[in-house]
This record gives structure tokens, sequence and C-alpha cells, in this order.
């Protein structure tokens, strides 16, 4: 496939169906403040992070492995003067040695866990970032119920076994001594605001570069079945839990 995730957002900063409004809430639980530090594992074009160094006052680490998000990033901290509380880099987050702990670590990538090969792998790798008592932020999609019919998890290229229920992850994350705070559902408005703007590139591309139009069809089915999907056999959920540890 020839499309890139440059081209499939390209009019959005916002690369999960989570809200502003939710991403403050959740600032708020993980008592974020001036003179915080915080990780953002996979932080995209840096929209989450730069909302929270804005508002909060908090510093922020981030890492993501596509470079033009990396410099977008790092240019939109610099256009909001939050170059001293925000710096973004190119790095694979599965081979960071880090020098510190941190108050609160944000994983808001869809399914970022897969990076690390499972779920428990990469809430050990979480909890040995953060300070103890300090804050995961973990965006993940979770099946409503199983088993998830066959035909759903085609449309959504993904497996029954790739992703849990809610109560299944919440377990999980019991057994590495995180104690859940608040966690939060993507609504399907906020679902809307994150598919539309690519519908919108996607159709862009297709008047200049109409050889491109099966691959864009391919793109916005899945974002469509994803749409679809949503509240009725997965949900997208940002939980926020305290390390006990």
């Amino acid at each position: 496939m020839r499309l890139t995730y440059d081209d499939i957002f390209k009019h959005s900063d916002r690369l999960n169906p989570i809200s502003s409004k939710t991403l403050l809430l959740a600032g708020k639980v993980a008592e974020l403040g001036s003179g915080k530090f915080v990780i953002d594992l996979g932080s995209g074009k840096g929209f989450p992070s730069l909302l929270w160094a804005s508002v909060f006052g908090v510093r922020i680490q981030g890492f993501d492995l596509n470079r033009e998000y990396v410099e977008y990033a790092n240019s939109h901290a610099r256009l909001l003067n939050l170059e001293h509380l925000a710096r973004y880099s190119c790095r694979d987050v599965r081979q960071l040695k880090l020098s510190r702990r941190f108050d609160a670590v944000a994983s808001l990538g869809i399914g970022i866990t897969e990076v690390y090969g499972s779920a428990k792998t990469a809430l050990k790798n979480f909890r040995s970032m953060l300070k103890p008592g300090g804050f995961l932020m973990l965006c993940e999609p979770v099946w409503l119920v199983k088993p998830v019919p066959k035909e759903v998890q085609e449309a959504l290229a993904t497996s029954e076994e790739s992703l849990c229920i809610k109560a299944e992850l919440e377990r999980l994350l019991e057994n590495f001594s995180f104690e859940v705070q608040e966690s939060f559902v993507s609504t399907k408005e906020d679902w809307e605001y994150y598919v539309r703007p690519v519908y919108v590139a996607m159709s862009e591309l297709v008047k200049g570069q109409p050889e491109l139009s099966s691959e864009s069809q391919v793109v916005v089915n899945g974002f469509q079945a994803e749409y679809s999907a949503a509240g009725k056999y997965w949900d997208m959920i940002l939980w926020v839990v305290k390390n006990r540890r």
C-alpha cells in the first residue's frame, strides 16, 4: 500500500478518538501540574501532550517512530511557545534507556500495547518508567463482549485474541499493581471528529491522484468499520490508573 499515515491524517492532529475535554479531565485525575514530568509514548503529532503542557504546565518528553510527526510536534511546540516544556524525538519506545522515572506515562496510540508484543509486556515497561504513586494514562480499544462475529473482526482487520474486554484489561492492570482512578469511553461524537478529517484527506487525494482511488477506498472502509463498531462491538477507553508500587 502506497498511502502513508501522513496522507491519511493530513488534516488531523488527533490520531485517536479522544476529545480535548476528556484529555483535560484525565490530566486532572492524573494530578498533572507545574514541575511534573510526563513521558508520551507514541506521541504522534503531539496534540494531547501539548494540550497538557499548555494547560497544566507539565514537562513533556515524547517519542514516536514517524519522523514527520516528530518534526510537526516540535514545530507546533515552538509555535505555541511551549518548546521549553515539550520536546519530541524519533525513537523506538521498545529501545528507550531512560535516566529517570516519570510522574506520568501516556500511551494514547491505538493499540500501542501491541508494539511490545503483548499487553503484559507493555504494562511491565510502563510501570518501570513510573515513580511510585505515578499515573499511567492508557488508551486502548476493548471488545464489549466475546465471541466477536467473524465479519466484524475482518472489517476491523483484527482478531478476537488481540483485544481484551474491559474487565479483562482492568484485571490485568490490577495484577501489575495499578489502581484504576477513572476511565473515559469515547463517544460517537468523538469518533466523528476522528474520522471526518480522514474522509476529507482521502477525497482530496483521489482528486489529485485518481490512480490511488482503490487504496483510498480501503482506508475509508476501514475507518467506517471502526466508527460503526464503536459502542456496538468495541469501545475506545482512556484509563487513568495509579502505580501503587
